[in-house]
């Protein structure tokens, strides 16, 4: 998934389509996946971990319609 998010990145920078909202939803990316860290390396719940991932996933899934709605521009 770190790559989708780089690439993501890379490309939304290339375009040009670099906004606030779309810087908000790349920190809020490497928040939830520090956060998934943090839970691995700490008690490890399990639900707690997927809550963590699943979140971080919806927000790439963003980045990429977003990343699409750009191209499409």
């Amino acid at each position: 998934m770190p790559l989708l998010f780089y690439v993501a990145c890379v490309v939304l920078y290339v375009l040009g389509a670099v906004d606030a909202a779309g810087l908000a939803l790349a920190w809020a990316y490497v928040a939830c996946r520090a956060l998934h860290s943090l839970i691995h390396l700490t008690y490890n719940n399990v639900l707690h971990r997927l809550a963590a991932f699943a979140a971080s996933n919806v927000v790439l899934l963003v980045i990429w319609i977003r990343l699409v709605l750009a191209v499409l521009k």
